[in-house]
């Protein structure tokens, strides 16, 4: 039997290149598209606005910060949510390791 295994998700989380970003309209909904992988995600808005801001200098908690002053919501809560969603994006392939 498997060992379950943690994703890692770095401390300052960046976005691998390469990305094809789609919105549908009205909908509140962004596919990011990894062409070179063939892999699909779909984010909500909060999802997608957590992701743009993968910029390599910004941490988790940072990100929070801004989602719980725009949301005006716990910034506690939001940083489990933001944890969930960058370690999803990081266990796609969608955030860079370090090496």
């Amino acid at each position: 039997m498997s060992e379950p295994y943690e994703i890692i998700v770095p401390a300052l989380p960046q976005k691998i290149d390469g990305l094809v970003c789609e919105e549908i309209e009205g909908e509140n909904t962004f596919f990011y598209i990894h062409e070179e992988k063939g892999i699909t995600i779909t984010l909500n808005a909060v999802a997608s606005a957590i992701f743009d801001m993968c910029d390599g200098q910004t941490s988790a908690e940072d990100m929070a910060h801004v989602i719980s002053e725009t949301l005006d919501v716990s910034q506690g809560e939001v940083l489990r949510d933001v944890k969930d969603i960058l370690q999803e994006l990081t266990g796609f392939g969608f955030i860079v390791l370090p090496e």
